[in-house]
Order: C-alpha cells, then sequence, then structure tokens
C-alpha cells in the first residue's frame, strides 16, 4: 500500500513539473494555447528579448527579465546576406550585447534542433 502511495505522489510531481513553462514573454507568437503544435507564425515577430551573445554569423537571444534562481530559454538565430536590420541600427556589425531586439525567422521552424533559425529580419530597438 505505501509502494502505491509512493508511486502516485511521484507521478503527480512530475504531471505538475510538466505543466510548468518558462516561455512567458520571449516568444508570445509561440504561444503554446493558440499553437498546439509549437510551430512559429511566419510574418510575425517570432522572438523578443535581448541579445545575449553576438557571433560571425549568428545571435542568440534571451530575456531580459532575469530572476537569479530562475533558468530562461536562449534562442541563436543566424544571419545570411538576406537579413535585414532596421530601427536604431541598421548593420550586423553594429549590433551589441544587451540591445532589445524583435526577431522574424524565414519560413516555419518546429523546435527540431537541427534545424538552424534564420532570420528574416532584426528590428532593435531602444532597451
Amino acid at each position: 500500500m505505501n509502494k502505491i502511495i509512493i508511486v502516485v505522489h511521484i507521478l503527480l510531481v512530475c504531471v505538475s513539473l510538466i505543466g510548468c513553462d518558462n516561455n512567458s514573454n520571449l516568444n508570445p507568437s509561440n504561444d503554446k494555447t493558440n499553437n498546439p503544435n509549437n510551430v512559429i507564425n511566419e510574418g510575425s515577430t517570432d522572438y523578443q528579448g535581448v541579445i545575449l551573445e553576438i557571433n560571425e554569423s549568428s545571435v542568440t537571444v534571451g530575456t531580459d527579465n532575469v530572476d537569479s534562481e530562475a533558468s530562461y530559454p536562449a534562442f541563436e538565430v543566424f544571419v545570411d546576406n538576406q537579413t535585414k536590420i532596421v530601427g536604431i541600427i541598421n548593420d550586423f556589425s553594429k549590433l551589441k550585447v544587451n540591445q532589445k531586439v524583435e526577431i522574424l525567422v524565414k519560413g516555419k521552424w518546429n523546435n527540431n534542433p537541427n534545424n538552424k533559425m534564420i532570420a528574416s529580419k532584426i528590428i532593435v530597438s531602444n532597451k
């Protein structure tokens, strides 16, 4: 009887943890309630947040609402020669860490880690 109670408690904890979601404002267009397959909608802002890291051909974007005891997702988005950069900056080389951005990606992306997300537009604004 005690083993059954322990198993039920473990299952309840697992189910409650699965229901937790830390993607609150990083990607509102990817809201699971309106998008059950978790596919990014083309033509809308796919990512909003701040630049965490800049690489040769990509930027890593995350949230600026930082709670020291929580973890937040970060997304690497690649740029190519067709990526438009608009707003207070219009050149990839002028992007800086901690700048606020909104990113639209090309096509659709379905959380497959082997797919590279390529930005069609990066909108840079004041923080």
